[in-house]
């Protein structure tokens, strides 16, 4: 990225100084009037030239990124949302999903791309999910020396967990969310839990390969049915940053038709219960 924007910045300034000496050849005893009107015509080109780059994607996020310039619309659906958009898969359950492999067949890094800290903006990307369905392990924990908060994720990572927790629940299950967003700790310097692009999961009822299978057909970009040599088998599960996000307008009616319709069966059980 830096050896790019080098290469547009000198291309710009070779814009420039041909620009000054065929402005100057034309020009034999510049006066200050003409010398106006030559700094006049660089800043002009220096614009055009620099619009042109906008347009084509060559500055990066970090130069242009303006928090205030947030969309009102969700990329996803420009607008209305219901709970009913995350219930059908996007692509085909694969028939197995066997331990220690992963979809698609190449790295990860190569799929979702690495960590990218000049890109990352914690308060623009992040975002906090909440769903009485999902066991969150950050709830059930002691926090001693610890304050990891499951429900903080990348906002690209939202859309394909709640497909995928409307698919488990759909088979009977209670998708166990085990890790996310970690600024620091136990994942290494490359790993995408740094940038809440990753996310660890679980699922008693359904077991490991349903539940890797189920995440891929909810649309994550890599998905590893892992098998750590110490331990603590799970479901890896991660996206690139530029997947489709919801607004948190359309969050808060999300949740609250979540809450709704969990309030209603809570109601309804305690009334077959009495």
């Amino acid at each position: 990225m830096r050896r790019w924007f080098s290469e547009a910045a000198g291309e710009i300034a070779a814009a420039v100084r041909l620009l000054v000496r065929t402005i100057a050849e034309h020009v034999r005893s510049p006066s200050r009037v003409d010398w106006l009107i030559i700094c006049g015509g660089v800043l002009l080109s220096i614009l055009t030239i620099g619009i042109g780059i906008m347009q084509t994607g060559m500055f990066s996020r970090s130069s242009l990124f303006d928090p205030s310039r947030i969309p009102d619309e969700a990329l996803m659906t420009g607008g209305d949302i219901s709970l009913a958009m995350f219930q059908e898969p996007v692509r085909d359950m694969p028939g197995r999903f066997p331990a220690r492999t992963h979809k698609p067949k190449i790295a990860e890094r190569y799929v979702n791309g690495g960590p990218d800290p000049d890109h990352f903006f914690p308060a623009h990307d992040l975002v906090e999910v909440h769903d009485p369905r999902v066991w969150w392990e950050s709830e059930n924990d002691d926090h001693t020396g610890d304050t990891e908060n499951d429900h903080i994720m990348h906002r690209a990572l939202e859309v394909p967990l709640r497909r995928l927790i409307e698919l488990v629940v759909a088979k009977g299950g209670t998708l166990k969310v085990q890790d996310t967003y970690r600024e620091s700790g136990i994942h290494n310097h490359r790993s995408l839990h740094k940038e809440g692009r990753a996310i660890d999961i679980t699922c008693d009822e359904l077991g490991l390969e349903m539940l890797a299978r189920l995440a891929w057909a909810a649309g994550f970009g890599w998905v590893y049915h892992e098998v750590p040599k110490r331990g603590g088998a799970h479901v890896h599960a991660s996206v690139p940053a530029e997947g489709m996000f919801l607004t948190d307008r359309q969050r808060q009616v999300v949740e609250a038709e979540i809450m709704r319709l969990h309030n209603e069966r809570t109601a309804t059980q305690v009334a077959q219960d009495g």
